[in-house]
């Protein structure tokens, strides 16, 4: 597994969560790559987590930050994880496994969990101008169980069954490395939020895929960092 696989955290002020979400990859190789804590997030890094190698830099963004980390790597697949999420059990097993049963998959993504174990629906369709009209005119309120009027948030998608999906939340990715040379890296004009759906459109137009596999789980607090 290690050979195969390396993981990339990107922090900004995480100090709070950033050992659990650590603790839950030790064994691979992972690099934390700092947007400019100021709360010793590196600090508490260097000292607990000795493996880990650890980048500082400016606040570029996320996409800068992943992108950075993805360049201290060269593993077959790489893990993207959030500072404020951490893998449950034996997922990244789960999630290596599938890349194997999908090698046309450039990313990969677990069932997502709140804190309390409650369901976190994060798969979702590509923005449309009726997607995205659904969403800021609040149309999606007129009918919050419809597919037509709640595509954008994947509405129906019962996040039980593995299969083929337009995008997911990006708090734990697994990518494909052959897909990254092929596709590029993360758009970094994307400073916070779509740096994900703007790459897994990218390798959707190359012919790839994107997998769901809820039998890996990996709790996201969410807006933690």
């Amino acid at each position: 597994m290690a050979d195969r696989v390396g993981c990339v955290v990107v922090t900004y002020d995480a100090r709070e969560w950033i050992e659990r979400s650590l603790a839950s990859v030790q064994g691979i190789p992972t690099v934390v790559v700092d947007n400019g804590s100021t709360d010793g997030t590196p600090a508490l890094v260097r000292e607990r987590f000795p493996h880990v190698r650890v980048v500082e830099q400016e606040n570029r963004g996320l996409a800068a930050g992943w992108n950075r980390g993805l360049a201290e790597l060269d593993t077959e697949l790489v893990l993207v994880l959030n500072a404020d999420a951490w893998l449950v059990d034996d997922a990244l097993d789960e999630l290596v496994a599938a890349a194997d049963r999908h090698p046309r998959a450039a990313l990969l993504a677990p069932r997502l969990l709140d804190p309390d174990g409650s369901l976190q629906r994060s798969v979702r369709g590509f923005p449309t101008l009726w997607r995205l009209a659904t969403e800021y005119l609040f149309l999606r309120k007129l009918g919050p169980r419809t597919r037509a009027l709640n595509a954008f948030y994947g509405a129906g998608f019962d996040h039980r069954t593995e299969r083929e999906v337009e995008w997911v939340m990006g708090a734990c990715m697994l990518v494909r490395r052959s897909a990254l040379d092929e596709v590029g890296g993360f758009d970094e004009r994307y400073f916070l939020f779509s740096e994900e759906v703007d790459w897994i459109r990218r390798a959707t137009d190359r012919g790839y895929d994107t997998v769901f596999t809820p039998a890996a789980e990996c709790v996201h607090v969410g807006g933690a960092s």
